[in-house]
């Protein structure tokens, strides 16, 4: 490419600065060149993934993927995410629609570069289409639907359906909520929750539902008067599945008033998640909350064109969909939708469907307003401010400033409803019982400044003790988070680096608990024995030479096992434990969170047998599939020879001789720990890593200027650049890059510089 380019839509020059890392250093002197030079190495980078996203948030993967996608576009084109993405661009404020439009024009820019293509496009002879605003919105909310409790509501459904309301009051895997269950009454309602739960399952890999199942995080901040510096330091650990490309993208941008560093979605502009500008740093990770219900509707009509409410029928707002087919006929999709949302699972024809209600979904909503004040907020409290109109994700945003304050915010729209019931199942939505009455107040959001305690942890852990304002039903095991505490909670004087170190730790606390609690039962014989010995001694840090790893990780698949299915039977087990919905996992890890937050506490198998009967059976199990598959001496057992990344690119199931995936690497932890390293339950593809961080960030405000990141690969997508994979060994190490923000620091590291002239 030349070393300069001209282009009538920049207001002056406009300088991309690329580092050995490849990372896009952006200097523009207006606001306008800054957004579209972000969109212009946006598309440099990731155009493929952008192609991608914008494809699967409307209904058209189908085009490059094949048939295979066709699950996944069908329930996309329901959801109707491209009519609400052109209805908050309309919603905009005039500046913040600014930063869109100019970033379209920049992604525009390239394409009109004639640049060579990533190999994606030959591949499925897709030919990249002009970018418009409402792209970049679209593809930030495929991005975020997928990780409210829908699928995890549907799954309750489901495995309520199969074991009984008897069973499921048994069933301890999320915190207790104030009300029963409500379950319309018949069998047509649990056919419906197959149906949903099949429609999930089918459209997982290609419409990105394991893309961002669990979607965790953690994110640390210590206050000055906690470190040896006297200044704050701020990190985060964001996990996500292992997308390829990774799912965050590096990129500076240096505007005429605002300097930041960080980390988005390629295709979007400004940093909503992550980011540095000087003053003030903030991440954010998952709050778990609730902003989404599912109402079963009653349909009428031969078409299903008419819905029940509590005042009669209304008529359903149906459309038809065309959905064109790579090598295959074009399919014809109708969609329909209630006053509670468009209607996900089910057809309405047959009388009775699923409809969604959404925060980001409803009109009249303004979610990014507050991006470009988010970019020059001076201090914590700035920041919190530009958050007031934030609607999804809710996240936990956690901060600090150079005046050596801490901060720690829910934001987001949390809904307020007229009853309990759909906290955990779908609700009817003919009697008008269970509505949303409207919203939480900003104000009423829980937030706090310079705690006491010094510090902030957050690892979508339950937020607040009371009961309002409510937040969710469901929230992650609380390993991560106790283990935060546990380290940082000790009341002793931190480095900077031993608060950044923390990020490498593979100290697993359930871990622990069994460790300790193997320790006061038994002696068993022969397998079990030498499982029970083996782990007993044990201090739970999931390191990767280490042998203890692998066999605690049958261990653990197998006292799940011999747990619950006394209770819930083979058929609902397996259905709870498929890799397919991730709502399942949620579930499944939740009954033996409980269990083992309870083991100190004298907790006791759920179907009343002894200890002895359920550890004994798990210890052989454990013990056996270890040395069937690492050989009969635990002396050669190795964690990392059996937990390794396993990162693949969408259409690598489609065109497997491709070369599109990055290479394997080895990392040690698992889900529990804070050097997050999640596997599947099923035990499908044993412990490839599914699940781990997806971008660190540090910031020490003793030394500002140092700030660094790192991702699980790299800033391009394309598999034959050398910035495809390189940070990838740096991220296994937990090691980080500068993020080189101040002017002469992005100069000083340029390898290479282009400029886009008027």
């Amino acid at each position: 490419m030349p070393s300069a380019l001209h282009y009538p839509d920049l207001d002056a020059a406009l300088t991309i600065r690329r580092d050995a890392y490849g990372v896009a250093h952006i200097e523009a002197a207006t606001d306008h060149d800054a957004w579209f030079g972000q969109g212009f190495a946006a598309a440099q980078d990731r155009l493929w993934q952008m192609e991608y996203d914008r494809r699967r948030a409307v209904g058209r993967w189908s085009e490059a993927a094949g048939p295979g996608g066709l699950p996944a576009d069908r329930l996309a084109v329901r959801l109707g995410l491209e009519s609400a993405a052109r209805a908050d661009l309309d919603a905009m404020a005039p500046d913040v629609r600014a930063m869109f439009e100019a970033y379209a024009k920049g992604v525009n820019a390239f394409l009109a570069t004639n640049p060579v293509l990533p190999p994606e496009f030959a591949l499925t002879g897709i030919t990249p289409e002009p970018w418009e605003p409402w792209h970049s919105i679209a593809l930030f909310k495929i991005r975020h639907i997928l990780m409210g409790l829908w699928q995890w509501k549907v799954a309750c459904a489901g495995l309520l359906g199969r074991v009984g309301p008897e069973t499921w009051e048994k069933l301890r895997f999320l915190p207790a909520v104030g009300t029963a269950v409500v379950l319309p009454p018949g069998t047509k309602v649990m056919e419906l929750y197959l149906h949903a739960s099949e429609e999930i399952a089918a459209a997982a890999e290609h419409l990105g539902f394991l893309s961002e199942i669990e979607a965790g995080s953690n994110s640390w901040v210590v206050s000055g008067d906690r470190t040896a510096t006297g200044r704050p330091v701020l990190c985060n650990d964001s996990h996500r599945a292992l997308d390829v490309p990774n799912a965050y993208w590096q990129v500076h941008v240096a505007g005429p008033d605002f300097n930041v560093s960080g980390a988005t979605f390629a295709g979007f502009p400004g940093f909503p998640h992550f980011g540095f500008n000087g003053s003030t740093g903030w991440n954010i990770t998952h709050t778990q909350a609730d902003y989404q219900d599912l109402f079963i509707e009653k349909f009428e009509g031969p078409d299903g064109d008419r819905y029940l409410t509590e005042s009669g029928s209304r008529p359903a707002e149906r459309s038809k969909h065309t959905i064109r087919v790579r090598g295959a006929d074009a399919e014809s999709v109708e969609t329909w939708k209630t006053r509670h949302g468009p209607v996900v699972h089910g057809d309405p024809r047959s009388g009775m469907a699923i409809a969604l209600s959404y925060t980001a979904l409803q009109p009249g909503r303004r979610p990014f307003d507050g991006l470009r004040a988010t970019l020059v907020a001076k201090d914590v409290h700035q920041l919190f401010e530009a958050q007031r109109t934030w609607v999804d994700p809710v996240n936990n945003l956690v901060a600090a400033d150079t005046s050596g304050n801490i901060g720690y915010m829910v934001r987001g729209e949390l809904p307020v409803r007229a009853s309990r019931a759909g906290r955990r199942l779908p609700v009817p939505g003919w009697t008008g019982e269970h509505e949303w009455l409207g919203s939480v107040p900003f104000e009423e959001l829980p937030r706090s400044v310079n705690p006491a305690e010094g510090f902030f942890a957050t690892a979508n852990q339950r937020v607040i003790a009371a009961d309002e304002p409510y937040i969710s039903a469901y929230f992650a095991s609380p390993s991560r988070a106790d283990r935060l505490v546990e380290l940082l909670g000790t009341g002793a004087t931190l480095t900077p680096q031993a608060i950044a170190g923390f990020q490498d730790d593979t100290t697993s606390k359930p871990a622990r608990t069994w460790a300790r609690f193997l320790e006061g039962h038994g002696p068993f014989a022969g397998d079990a024995e030498r499982a029970r010995a083996l782990l007993s001694n044990w201090d739970g840090n999931l390191l990767p030479e280490r042998a203890e790893p692998l066999l605690y990780a049958y261990f653990r698949r197998a006292v799940m096992h011999e747990l619950f299915v006394p209770l819930i039977g083979e058929d609902a087990w397996g259905f709870l434990t498929t890799d397919l919905n991730p709502g399942l996992g949620r579930i499944a890890a939740g009954l033996v969170a409980e269990i083992v937050a309870h083991l100190p506490d004298g907790a006791q198998p759920p179907d009343g047998r002894s200890w002895a009967a359920v550890l004994r059976p798990a210890l052989e199990t454990a013990w056996r599939r270890a040395s069937a598959l690492a050989g009969p001496d635990p002396a050669s057992w190795r964690w990392a020879d059996h937990h390794q990344t396993g990162s693949r690119n969408p259409l690598s199931a489609v065109f497997p001789d491709a070369g599109l995936d990055p290479p394997r690497i080895v990392i040690g932890g698992d889900a529990d720990t804070i050097k997050n390293a999640g596997y599947g339950i099923s035990g499908k593809r044993d412990f490839v890593i599914s699940q781990t961080s997806v971008y660190r960030q540090v910031v020490d405000f003793a030394a500002p200027d140092e700030a660094s990141y790192v991702i699980p690969g790299g800033v391009s997508g394309d598999s034959r650049s050398p910035h495809f994979a390189d940070q990838l060994p740096l991220w296994a190490a937990c090691e980080r890059i500068p993020m080189h923000r101040l002017a002469g620091q992005a100069a000083a590291a340029a390898v290479s510089e282009i400029r886009l002239r008027p």
